[in-house]
């Protein structure tokens, strides 16, 4: 994605409602990105290029981002095979500007330091969850317009860090030697990437940090963001403040563990025990829609009387079930939204490939 959510967008005309379901307000990167509407909520919509590779491209980025959260990632909500606009991830639509339009208004050095420590803190947190970006570059971190923070969007060229070769994800002015030269990537590319970053916002400082990052071999470069993080925060605290804090963390660590009540755990606990219940009805509310839907669907199924018939059945199922997948986790605590996502889907694995058999069946049986 090498343009902004909210430029160069070239509006088709009057709203396109489909059904109920997606309302497509414009699109724009060569047809692939769309900014929908659905229940009142703009979203956007990402497709690939129509190839079996990249739809196979689509889907690996979806798995990756599924189990992502955090405050500097654009949200992702669900995978659907059948839109307006085809097989598509459903996102958070982002209302920002892309880092250079972003630098180009000339903002303080405070809010410059400020945008890069956000975008170390969300680059930190893939790599510690073993995800590379593989294309890092000012046209891929939005700054929100109201929001004034990091979001880093398209995973598209992202993988996790058990892969040793990658594709170039984009543009080589960004990316690292090894990459360039062999395909050859892990976290330390990204750390190149971030080294160039940090020079085209900052014109001078910082010179010891970015040297290390841009360093031609990756194994003199930090190991990876979370080290790279750490670092500049370390350039940030005076000595002075650093030992103070050391001194006032230890002295706090140990009055801690003689000063906290019972009162204070069994706060923590009530917190703890907050949000398993709240997961917990979450995923009793997951498996009444199943236990509803599910047999309707096979009577449904039973009752239907031609092919078409059972296939409306079919389609039926599947909006709904797009629906639960979407709506359920958008509005459940952002700390137990990953969890519930994964009973979800897990759900979801367990009791469609039964159904499908069953409607496969249920054609056969209507073609005699």
């Amino acid at each position: 994605m090498s343009e902004p959510v909210s430029e160069t967008l070239r509006e088709i005309g009057p709203e396109l409602d489909f059904g109920g379901q997606y309302t497509i307000l414009s699109t724009f990167k060569e047809g692939r990105l769309y900014i929908a509407s659905k229940a009142g909520k703009r979203l956007l919509l990402k497709t690939s290029d129509g190839s079996a590779k990249g739809l196979e491209q689509l889907k690996r980025e979806y798995e990756l981002s599924i189990g992502l959260s955090h405050p500097g990632l654009a949200y992702v909500f669900t995978y659907e095979e059948e839109t307006p606009v085809g097989p598509c991830i459903v996102q958070e639509f982002v209302d920002g500007e892309t880092l250079t339009d972003w630098v180009a208004h000339n903002p303080s050095k405070k809010e410059r330091r400020r945008i890069c420590a956000e975008l170390l803190s969300v680059m930190a947190y893939l790599h510690r969850k073993g995800v590379i970006h593989n294309d890092l570059k000012p046209d891929n971190i939005l700054i929100g317009r109201s929001s004034g923070s990091v979001k880093l969007i398209d995973f598209g060229f992202a993988d996790d860090d058990t892969h040793v070769a990658k594709a170039l994800g984009g543009t080589r002015q960004y990316a690292a030697p090894e990459l360039i030269k062999d395909g050859r990537a892990d976290a330390r590319s990204d750390v190149y990437s971030i080294g160039i970053i940090l020079r085209d916002i900052f014109s001078t400082g910082y010179g010891r940090i970015i040297n290390r990052c841009l360093q031609n071999e990756p194994a003199k470069r930090y190991a990876s963001a979370a080290e790279l993080e750490r670092a500049w925060k370390r350039r940030h605290l005076p000595l002075w403040v650093s030992l103070v804090a050391a001194v006032v963390i230890t002295l706090g660590c140990l009055t801690y563990a003689f000063i906290s009540t019972q009162k204070e755990l069994s706060s923590l606990k009530e917190a703890e025990s907050a949000r398993t219940d709240a997961l917990s009805a979450a995923k009793s509310e997951v498996d009444a829609w199943y236990d509803a839907e599910v047999p309707a669907f096979l009577d449904a199924l039973s009752r239907a009387t031609s092919r078409s018939e059972a296939n409306a059945a079919w389609a039926a199922f599947a909006e709904k079930t797009a629906s639960i997948n979407t709506d359920l986790p958008a509005r459940i605590p952002e700390d137990i939204r990953p969890a519930l996502r994964d009973y979800v889907f897990q759900r979801y694995n367990d009791t469609f490939p039964a159904l499908q058999d069953s409607l496969i069946q249920r054609m056969n049986e209507l073609s005699k």
